[in-house]
């Protein structure tokens, strides 16, 4: 069974998507997420509501049910979820019982991940949702 292509994505943006406050790790807002995979690029971008900010605020529960809810799409389940300072560790298990640990890193507005199966990502918060 292939997944979905994007499903990297929905978990590497689930550790969380960070704005300027320290004490949170996302404002809602547009964001611009360029993701590399497998040699290719792909750009997107989305609307994070307040409440799914809410969520990815909070402590590593609730950030696992924000990324569970993404991820079931692609036919992963959030298996772990590890807070440590400016950093996010999410590890997943997709279909076919393959395990990947995403790691995010925040910098204010922007932030970068990278994933065990080769998946990196950068993101950037663009202002209000659109």
């Amino acid at each position: 069974m292939r997944t979905n292509p994007l499903a990297p994505l929905v978990l590497l943006l689930c550790g969380a998507i960070p704005y300027a406050h320290a004490a949170d790790r996302v404002h809602a807002g547009q964001w611009q997420t360029t993701l590399n995979v497998a040699g290719q690029s792909i750009t997107r971008t989305m609307c994070l509501s307040t409440d799914d900010a809410a969520l990815i605020n909070g402590d590593a529960a609730s950030i696992k049910a924000f990324a569970d809810k993404q991820g079931a799409s692609g036919g992963c389940k959030v298996k772990d979820v590890a807070i440590s300072g400016n950093q996010v560790t999410v590890t997943s298990v997709c279909a076919g019982g393959k395990e990947n640990v995403g790691t995010t890193t925040y910098h204010g507005d922007r932030y970068e991940a990278v994933n065990t199966n080769g998946t990196k990502a950068e993101s950037k918060r663009l202002g209000d949702c659109k």
